[in-house]
């Protein structure tokens, strides 16, 4: 929010896009394209600031029909982009006559870009040419308008192989980018604030803090995708129920290493309440690409790719280096963030004791989690 100019000057002043990217239920009706779609009917269709972005077909191809932005010719610009949706995992670029542009990384999921490393100093931007932002992500970047000899300018996002049993999230346009002489007045640009003198360094030294446990979690479901679960290894995988005791817990002040592990055949979205981790790795994801620009920095929220479903492959799986070194203490959760596999049980709780050693009032926090569907159930 506020004091993102403390670790980035550059972006003092700059005009600002503020981006909510959110889904809804398709307009149309259409039957859905399978896990890894192409370009298909997804399974939502979705909105950029509450325009929508429809899917529709004509003798049997599908197209969407794009929001559309005015923007001035060539002006460095700073975007803050946040997908809220229920289901929808996007991979978002900027393309200018089919050319992927850079995308310079300012901070991910509030967090600066490599702010954290104890120096003092400012962050460093990570370029880019595409981000993957699941639902609950958010990204915040530089970029360059298009040029005013520029023929068609798109925000993207690209299809997302989820899997055999996953939605389909296809290639698909949108927001057009429309160059313009007197667009100066039409930019949805926000005022520079000034920067906060509170703004610290919340996850400094994390990376070189002793760890003091290592966990192994999975992703899990039944055979009907009926049920879903998040379970500790070595714990009986069950669906989430408030009234069972922590499947975790640990004491305020420690750093623990986490492996989330896929071991189903579709897509899954590991986030935390509360805390931030650090990404130290993406693992066995196959012929799946990694996420770009995000091992290394600090993040609530991380995908983890289907598993392949031959016993041969290794599970897809993300190392964390969670962070209970602040003032957080009680119970709260984590889950897979695709709604309708939270909603049929993919949750857990965790409780952080104060490191006093006495207990707090623990209630769980699971505010903002809301009730959807998901294909097939």
């Amino acid at each position: 929010m506020d004091g993102i100019e403390r670790f980035f000057p550059a972006v003092q002043g700059l005009p600002q896009q503020v981006l909510v990217l959110r889904d809804q239920r398709q307009l149309n009706n259409l039957k859905e394209g399978p896990g890894n779609c192409g370009v298909d009917v997804p399974f939502h269709d979705v909105t950029v600031n509450n325009v929508p972005v429809n899917s529709y077909t004509d003798k049997n191809n599908v197209f969407f029909v794009a929001a559309k932005m005015q923007v001035p010719s060539g002006q460095a610009q700073f975007w803050r982009v946040a997908n809220i949706s229920a289901d929808s995992i996007l991979d978002l670029s900027l393309v200018y006559d089919n050319v992927p542009q850079t995308l310079n990384l300012i901070a991910i999921d509030g967090v600066p870009i490599n702010s954290q490393d104890g120096t003092g100093g400012t962050g460093q931007s990570i370029a880019v040419n595409h981000f993957r932002l699941p639902p609950a992500s958010r990204v915040e970047f530089v970029a360059n308008m298009p040029g005013v000899g520029v023929q068609k300018a798109t925000l993207m996002t690209a299809n997302i192989n989820t899997g055999v049993d996953g939605d389909c999230n296809p290639t698909r346009p949108l927001i057009t980018l429309d160059v313009g002489a007197d667009t100066e007045a039409k930019l949805a640009s926000l005022p520079a604030r000034p920067i906060s003198e509170t703004a610290g360094k919340r996850f400094a030294g994390l990376k070189q803090a002793p760890v003091v446990a290592q966990r192994n979690l999975y992703f899990s479901e039944n055979a009907n995708q009926t049920e879903f679960y998040m379970t500790v290894d070595g714990q009986v995988p069950h669906v989430f129920n408030p009234d069972q005791p922590p499947s975790i817990t640990t004491t305020q002040g420690t750093v623990e290493q986490w492996s989330v592990e896929n071991r189903s055949t579709e897509n899954h979205v590991f986030h935390i309440h509360q805390i931030h981790f650090y990404v130290q790795g993406q693992n066995n994801f196959g012929k799946e690409p990694q996420a770009p620009g995000i091992v290394g920095q600090y993040l609530d929220t991380i995908e983890v790719p289907a598993w392949s479903g031959n016993a041969q492959d290794p599970y897809p799986s993300v190392s964390l280096l969670m962070d209970f070194r602040g003032e957080v203490v009680g119970d709260f959760v984590f889950h897979c963030h695709l709604l309708g596999h939270e909603d049929l049980g993919m949750m857990s709780i965790i409780r952080v004791l104060p490191a006093s050693g006495k207990v707090a009032q623990a209630s769980v926090s699971v505010a903002g989690e809301g009730v959807g569907h998901h294909k097939g159930h």
